[in-house]
């Protein structure tokens, strides 16, 4: 596979869905989730500076968050266990679609990830107990950079009325509000 053949462009300039090189035979499958040479070949290099994941109960919702400059990230989120719904809203003022969302559907059993560019929110919902999602970033966590928006200010509509949800992102910035820095 080339890499091209690896960016698959959505309708918000700066978020990819990424066909991930996978490989199943009879143990099971294999599936690399970062390569810099790959993402430099799709015009979207980064370093990872850190990797972590979730694990998550069914009817939950985490989200939406990035984290503010100096301390922005590029982003990677995968699904190693489970399914989810996720959901980016761009936030960078002078983008032709800022405001707008995209929403993304990654399971356990497709082979695909979601790269953020800066700028952009991120939050996903769990649809099933045990869902672990993957994180690759190109900056370490800062809390004074750590921010977000209150998940249901910006016109999603969420397939869930009482999500289970942090006290933290209960409490986020609604959208109308955010003084946006991107």
């Amino acid at each position: 596979m080339k890499h091209s053949d690896l960016r698959i462009i959505t309708n918000i300039e700066g978020v990819f869905l990424l066909k991930l090189p996978s490989y199943i035979d009879e143990r099971g499958l294999f599936c690399k989730i970062y390569n810099f040479e790959y993402l430099k070949d799709i015009g979207q290099p980064f370093l990872c500076k850190e990797s972590f994941f979730t694990i998550s109960k069914s009817n939950v919702l985490r989200g939406m968050h990035f984290q503010i400059p100096p301390y922005e990230q590029y982003k990677i989120a995968s699904l190693v266990s489970g399914s989810i719904i996720d959901v980016v809203l761009d936030l960078r003022k002078k983008s032709k679609t800022y405001g707008k969302h995209l929403t993304f559907e990654l399971s356990e059993n497709n082979a695909f990830a979601i790269l953020i560019s800066p700028g952009i929110a991120h939050g996903f919902y769990s649809l099933e107990d045990n869902t672990i999602v993957n994180y690759i970033v190109s900056s370490v966590y800062s809390p004074e950079h750590d921010m977000g928006i209150h998940w249901n200010s910006f016109g999603f509509k969420w397939p869930v009325h009482n999500p289970v949800i942090s006290d933290r992102d209960k409490n986020l910035t609604k959208f109308t509000e955010f003084i946006s820095m991107f």
